[in-house]
C-alpha cells in the first residue's frame, strides 16, 4: 500500500464490491482480499435515523424511526471474517460520511490472514448514541430487505465457506424486523 493510503475492513455491505464501488463512484481496482479480525463479533444494533425508507402496510406507509445495520463489538471468543481494501484520503472522507453513525477505529493489530503495510487499517464501529436494543416492532427500527440483498451479493462474491464463517461470527438477523423497504 502506498504511503498516505489506508486500509478499510469491510464486514457488512462492504463485502459486496458493488456497494464499495457505489461509495467510491468508480470501479475499484485495488486489492480486495478476504481476511479475519480477531476479537470482534458482528451485531445488529446500530440504528441510523431514517426519513427515507418506508414499508407499505394496509394502513399506508410506515417510516421506521431508524434503520438497523451491522456493527461490530469486541468479543475475545470470536474471529470475524471480512475483506480489506485500500483507500486514499479523499475516499476515506467519503466513507466517513457514509458511515456517519460509526467511529473509524484502527484495527491493524487485530487483522489476520493479510498484511497491511504503509498505513493503518480501520473498521467502523457504531457510536454508542446510535445503539439500539430490545426492538420489538419494525416501526421503531427495521432491517431493510435490500440491505440483506447487498449482503447476499457479498456472499456470492466470496463463496460458501466465507458465508459459513460469517454466520459463525455474527448475531442472527432479527427476522421480525425485516421490511420490504422502499425509498422515498
Amino acid at each position: 500500500m502506498e504511503a498516505g493510503k489506508s486500509a478499510l475492513f469491510g464486514y457488512g455491505s462492504l463485502l459486496s464490491i458493488r456497494s464499495l464501488e457505489r461509495t467510491l463512484g468508480r470501479k475499484y481496482e485495488g486489492p480486495y482480499p478476504t481476511c479475519r479480525l480477531r476479537g470482534w463479533r458482528r451485531t445488529w444494533d446500530i440504528g441510523m435515523p431514517n426519513q427515507d425508507y418506508y414499508m407499505e402496510t394496509a394502513n399506508g406507509r410506515i417510516f421506521p424511526r431508524s434503520i438497523l445495520y451491522l456493527n461490530i463489538r469486541r468479543d475475545p471468543a470470536t474471529v470475524l471474517n471480512g475483506v480489506v481494501f485500500v483507500v486514499d484520503p479523499t475516499d476515506l472522507k467519503n466513507y466517513d460520511e457514509r458511515e456517519s453513525v460509526y467511529d473509524r477505529v484502527e484495527i491493524s493489530s487485530d487483522l489476520e490472514g493479510v498484511r497491511v503495510e504503509g498505513g493503518p487499517a480501520y473498521a467502523y464501529v457504531g457510536q454508542e448514541e446510535y445503539r439500539v436494543a430490545g426492538v420489538e416492532q419494525p416501526d421503531s427500527a427495521a432491517v431493510r430487505a435490500t440491505y440483506l440483498q447487498i449482503l447476499e451479493d457479498g456472499f456470492a462474491d466470496h463463496g460458501s465457506a466465507f458465508r459459513a464463517a460469517y454466520e459463525a461470527s455474527s448475531d442472527p438477523v432479527p427476522r421480525h424486523l425485516v421490511i420490504e423497504d422502499r425509498l422515498r
